[in-house]
């Protein structure tokens, strides 16, 4: 992977702010450069060696506007590179966002959520740290290569010293670089097994609990915690090892180059002036020379953090969409999302699923040769034993799975990519474990999407939601916390229910909807999307929606046993009948 190519496209999102920033900075490290030019004339001035014109006062001036200069360049420095590193770090994360709400097996992504957040966190940050080098660096360099001009103006041997620390920094960096990358890699690997058993630990906390297994579970984080804790110092070890070399051997050449000073001075090869100047420039350019093997290491790191990156999200090398550029918003709110116009082509006639199949990965499960149709205006219920891959179907043909086989159409033309066409106003879908964000009602039913008064109320009354908001105290201000623990079952799948309503899709999609809903509330809710004249496929055994049903899709082992009316299915189908008599086990 070429880390020029990942910093050239972070330069150009913000190409004014970058320069800026570089501008900025690089003018702070130059005020060493004018002052230590300063002090050589005021010592001069005090020796004798004072050029006409030059005085006291006047270096004193000189010092004072210098120092105010500098504490000013600071100041925007300090602003335009936060602006920047901050919109940097944004770019990367909305795109690495958009790329996993686009990834052909979202399940993948969902069940990776502990190590997702941990390289949307840090990988994010370590990416963006290159840019931030070579910041730094500029000026670093810009100071070497003006500070190096002036002491060869005076002594070039002591000066030509000088380049001996660069060369064994680049020797060190040559040499390092594989170890570097993989103790960063091990590193980043290590944590984000503890941030993803962490996620897990909380998502099975009934289940452990239930098992008394709490003992067993801090003796595993403690070990995943160690191995953490080896390889985090393993990487730290060496990047401030390599620091430290690179930081101390251009010390020493300082200190080198210093005692071939003193003895010039002995023979007044050297003035006071030219002295202090040595003194001061000399360890600038040692740190301007580390800065050259602390940006090498940052390109290393990059390599790592990108590469995970683009692991993550499907990517190979190459590609860097990751990068790609795109609006960003630090200030002010964001645009509100467009409300949803359905055109003609939206219009549902007809929906055919033509020898679906879908193989789970590693696994000889899922759905094989699956066909049915969907008429505008019906409710068809996909229903069979648990295990008989109805889920499975639904996402396979709403894309949320990367099908292997088969065709899905609409009105009589071929769906390409289902994942991006079944989306409002054509479909929206409810899963079978709906997710609520820790924000209020409201924000959960629109998601950002505008919508009116009407539209909203009417979709509460069709998720048989309105008795609940009225005994809320804020109403749809009301928070729902993290997964929407503060609501029940029910009403967390109600919630889910009327965020589909108020978007009004042609196509509904249900995944066991209702199944903690009480008999009352669920046929509420059926009858309510019933009136409607809705288009609905929906996942159940639940006997109200098996009676309503136009057909039902009876699944077994993966494949489609039958389809009809429940009449027709309890009346020649063992397995509808034995479904009908509550045998839910798994077969």
């Amino acid at each position: 992977m070429n880390t020029l190519v990942v910093l050239w496209r972070l330069i150009k999102f913000r190409p004014f702010l970058m320069v800026t920033s570089i501008v900025l900075w690089g003018l702070d490290d130059m005020v060493p450069l004018v002052i230590v030019l300063l002090s050589k004339l005021f010592f001069d001035t005090l020796s004798g060696d004072a050029q006409a014109g030059w005085n006291l006062w006047t270096l004193f001036a000189l010092f004072m506007a210098v120092e105010i200069g500098n504490h000013v360049s600071i100041f925007g420095a300090v602003w335009s590179w936060t602006r920047l590193e901050k919109s940097l770090q944004s770019l990367v994360r909305r795109n690495v966002m958009e790329a996993l709400l686009t990834h052909p097996n979202a399940r993948s992504v969902a069940e990776r959520s502990g190590e997702l957040t941990n390289r949307f966190r840090d990988d994010v940050e370590h990416v963006v740290e290159l840019a931030e080098e070579y910041v730094d660096l500029w000026g670093n360099v810009l100071f070497a290569i003006i500070a190096f001009i002036i002491m060869w103006g005076i002594d070039q041997t002591l000066t030509a010293v000088t380049v001996a620390p660069a060369m064994a920094v680049g020797i060190t960096v040559a040499a390092a670089q594989t170890r570097i990358q993989r103790y960063r890699r091990r590193n980043r690997e290590a944590t984000a097994r503890v941030t993803d058993f962490i996620a897990e630990a909380f998502r099975s906390a009934l289940a452990v609990k239930v098992a008394a297994a709490e003992s067993n579970l801090v003796r595993h984080f403690d070990g995943l915690n160690e191995t953490r804790r080896k390889a985090a110092l393993r990487d730290n070890m060496l990047s401030n090892t390599l620091r430290s070399f690179w930081w101390n051997i251009a010390q020493l050449g300082t200190g080198g180059i210093l005692l071939m000073m003193a003895l010039k001075m002995k023979t007044n090869g050297f003035s006071i002036g030219e002295f202090a100047l040595f003194v001061h420039y000399l360890p600038q350019v040692a740190g301007s020379v580390g800065m050259v093997g602390v940006v090498a290491t940052a390109h290393q790191k990059t390599a790592v953090s990108f590469k995970r990156l683009r692991d993550l999200t499907g990517g190979n090398d190459g590609d860097y969409r990751l990068l790609n550029h795109g609006e960003v918003y630090l200030t002010g709110e964001p645009p509100r999302l467009p409300a949803v116009v359905q055109t003609g082509n939206d219009r549902l006639a007809e929906l055919r699923v033509e020898g679906l199949t879908y193989r789970h990965p590693d696994s000889e499960n899922g759905v094989f040769e699956a066909s049915f149709s969907v008429a505008r205006g019906s409710l068809v219920v996909v229903t069979g034993r648990i295990g008989s891959g109805k889920t499975t179907l639904l996402r396979a043909m709403l894309g949320v799975l990367p099908k292997d086989s088969g065709e899905i159409v609409w009105n009589g033309a071929v769906v390409n990519d289902p994942a991006t066409f079944f989306t409002p106003p054509r479909a929206a879908y409810t899963p079978q474990t709906p997710r609520l964000f820790s924000e209020t009602l409201r924000d959960n039913l629109l998601l950002g999407m505008e919508a009116s008064d009407a539209d909203l109320a009417e979709a509460i009354r069709l998720g048989v939601m309105e008795d609940d908001i009225a005994t809320f105290e804020d109403g749809l201000e009301t928070r729902v916390g993290p997964r929407g623990v503060r609501l029940s079952g029910g009403q967390v799948q109600r919630a889910a229910a009327a965020r589909m309503f108020v978007r009004r899709a042609e196509l509904l999609v249900f995944d066991d909807l209702s199944s903690a809903l009480d008999v009352e509330t669920e046929r509420t809710l059926w009858n309510r999307v019933f009136e409607e004249k809705r288009t609905c496929v929906v996942v159940s055994h639940r006997r109200v929606a098996l009676r309503r049903a136009d057909r039902i899709v009876l699944m077994k082992a993966g494949r489609i046993n039958a389809t009809g009316t429940l009449e027709e299915l309890l009346a020649s189908n063992e397995e509808m009948t034995r479904l009908w008599a509550g045998d839910l086990g798994e077969k």
